[in-house]
This record gives C-alpha cells, sequence and structure tokens, in this order.
C-alpha cells in the first residue's frame, strides 16, 4: 500500500524552508520601513534651500541698486553688509547683505519664515560669465554676484547646495 502525504521529516524541513525565507522577506520590510522618511526629510532640506534661495533673488543686486532694478556703475559694486544686525535677515536688502551669514532657521532672526532648525550658510562673490557660459568667481567690481546656498540637513551630515547668479541690470 502507497502512503499519500508527507513524512514528519519533509514537514520540518518544510517548515524550516519556509521559515528562512519568511524571515529574509521580514528583514528586507523592515530595513526599508527604516529608511522610508529618508526621502522626505530629503525633499524638505531641498525645498527649504530654494526657499532661501528664492528670498535671497528677490532682493536688489547691490545697496545702490535703484528700487524697481537698474543698472548701477561698476564703480558702485560690491560686496559689504549694510544691515546693523548680522544675523536678522528680515533687515536686509541685497543680496550680498546674506554674504557670510551663517545661522539655523528660525532662529535669532534668521529666516524666521522657513522651517525651523536647517543650518544655512550663504556665500555672495562677484563673479564674471564668459561667453560659453562658464561661471567663476571673480574680484569685484563685476556685473554679477554668484549666490551660494549650503543647507545642512537631518541625515548623516547631508547637505543641499544651490547656487544662482544675480545681474546689475
Amino acid at each position: 500500500m502507497k502512503s499519500k502525504g508527507f513524512s514528519l521529516i519533509e514537514l520540518v524541513i518544510f517548515i524550516v524552508v519556509f521559515s528562512i525565507g519568511v524571515l529574509g522577506v521580514l528583514v528586507t520590510f523592515y530595513n526599508s520601513l527604516q529608511h522610508s522618511g529618508e526621502s522626505i526629510l530629503r525633499m524638505k532640506g531641498v525645498e527649504v534651500a530654494g526657499a532661501i534661495m528664492d528670498e535671497i533673488l528677490s532682493r536688489k543686486f547691490d545697496n545702490d541698486t535703484p528700487n524697481g532694478g537698474g543698472t548701477i556703475p561698476l564703480s558702485l559694486v560690491n560686496i559689504g553688509r549694510e544691515a546693523p544686525d548680522d544675523s536678522n535677515t528680515i533687515q536686509f536688502d541685497d543680496v550680498d547683505d546674506y554674504n557670510g551669514l551663517d545661522c539655523v532657521t528660525g532662529s535669532n532672526g534668521c529666516f524666521d519664515n522657513i522651517t525651523k532648525g536647517y543650518r544655512v550658510k550663504i556665500t555672495v562673490t562677484c563673479a564674471t560669465v564668459d561667453s560659453s557660459g562658464v561661471i567663476a568667481a571673480a574680484a569685484c567690481p563685476t556685473n554679477y554676484k554668484l549666490i551660494t546656498v549650503t543647507v545642512y540637513g537631518h541625515l548623516r551630515d547631508e547637505r543641499y547646495v544651490l547656487k544662482a547668479i544675480k545681474a546689475n541690470f
């Protein structure tokens, strides 16, 4: 008589193999859950950098630039902060006021209208743009200012760097 079904040894081997497979799937699932929020934090860091860059680009090219825009003579172009408070960004009226700023958003007047808790470093330098569109830092005076915004994220020392040119026009 031929028996139908599985022997006890076959059943135990099946349970062991199945358990190892399920364990592998669960470990993969757990690891993906652990890192699922990272993309949201990265996106938030990029959005903070973009918002800061937008605020800076909305300012005048130089302190001597007339309200509403317009070209100023090269002899007046410089990099220097005219605002009385070194960290209160609400008082900054031209792009070079942001030069050298190193602060944490939402504290001591540092971009109070932007998500709090991100460290920000900003540099503004005079720049040149050659005929092929290559941008390089240069000594003042020039008709261009290179703005570099670096935002430090909350994940493993990540940083987000945006660069833009503001022109004297």
